[in-house]
């Protein structure tokens, strides 16, 4: 495993360290964010983390030794609720997000990818669920799909059908017969983090669906609960690792994905669950990859509009964030 250096003390996360860390009180949420090559949205996410209208919670972010100005933006970080560490190599993805969640102190956790938003409100309103409701183990909420320049693309998505307190086969049900994710990305949930240990973390399942994967197990333990608001922005970005998965591979990593929960009898996903799911996967795909090919086009035109004008897109994407 790579080791992991600390910028929010002066040497490495050695053993005396890190019992000096586990002496400060437990804060209620952790935002994970995990960070790579992150340096055009990064401010955009942490001063959205920052933003929270409650107080106990912490941020954990974790630079998977990015090269462009990610180590910058986060050297000038100076907010104490920001915690700042960094992979002494590049990692996997799943391994940088499991880092995240790993280095973390909250009883409850949010994954917020570096280039999404989350409102205000997000915070308090999904960790007063987990509080009200103990056997809950996965909250989510509504997003707003955003393109680079945080456009808004479409308005509250997901959560079709499973609003509200929700037991677990009717959500794995209800992924099989949407063809997608109808519980959100990582940026929508939240969760309990004794309940992401003892399901073992995100997994190298596949680089599409693997927070998908992770919902699943987490409701292995419990219920879900949807709430009916927008409380996040998630980035259509055209460099995603989305945008670079084609779309055959999309499409045959969730039917896979369907017929796997379909085989595990607990579920009771049913012949007509899975052929309706078979349909709606074609539909989803076909809308999924002309989302990202409009945020491709939209980009590529600002880009195009900064050169005639003389600028550099790239020094203008820098001003953006500072």
């Amino acid at each position: 495993m790579a080791g992991i250096i600390s910028t929010s003390v002066h040497t490495a996360l050695s053993e005396p360290v890190r019992q000096t860390q586990g002496r400060v009180p437990r804060p209620r949420v952790s935002i994970c964010i995990p960070a790579y090559q992150a340096g055009r949205h990064l401010t955009a996410t942490l001063d959205s983390a920052l933003a929270q209208d409650c107080d106990d919670f912490e941020i954990v972010v974790i630079d998977n030794n990015s090269t462009d100005e990610t180590a910058q933006i986060l050297d000038r970080v100076a907010d104490p609720r920001i915690r700042v560490l960094r992979n002494d190599v590049t990692v996997p993805m799943m391994d940088n997000f499991n880092i995240a969640v790993q280095e973390s102190r909250g009883r409850y956790v949010k994954v917020v990818c570096a280039d999404d938003i989350v409102a205000p409100n997000c915070l308090r309103l999904q960790a007063s669920v987990l509080d009200a409701m103990p056997k809950v183990t996965l909250v989510s909420a509504r997003t707003d799909f955003v393109d680079d320049c945080g456009a808004m693309m479409r308005p509250a998505r997901g959560l079709a059908g499973i609003v509200g307190l929700q037991p677990a086969g009717r959500v794995v049900r209800r992924i099989v017969r949407s063809g997608t994710n109808p519980v959100g990305p990582p940026v929508a949930a939240m969760f309990r983090r004794d309940d992401f240990d003892r399901c073992g973390g995100f997994r190298h399942v596949t680089s599409f669906l693997s927070e998908l994967d992770l919902w699943v197990r987490l409701l292995d333990r419990g219920d879900f609960y949807g709430i009916p608001s927008t409380l996040a922005a998630f980035r259509i970005a055209s460099g995603s690792t989305t945008a670079m998965t084609s779309a055959r591979s999309q499409l045959r990593q969730q039917l896979g994905f369907s017929d796997h929960l379909a085989a595990d009898t607990r579920w009771r996903v049913t012949t007509g669950d899975v052929l309706y799911g078979r349909f709606r996967s074609y539909d989803m795909q076909l809308r999924r990859t002309g989302l990202y090919a409009l945020s491709n086009l939209r980009e590529r035109r600002r880009c195009a509009t900064l050169r005639r004008a003389g600028k550099d897109p790239r020094g203008d994407a820098l001003a953006e964030r500072r």
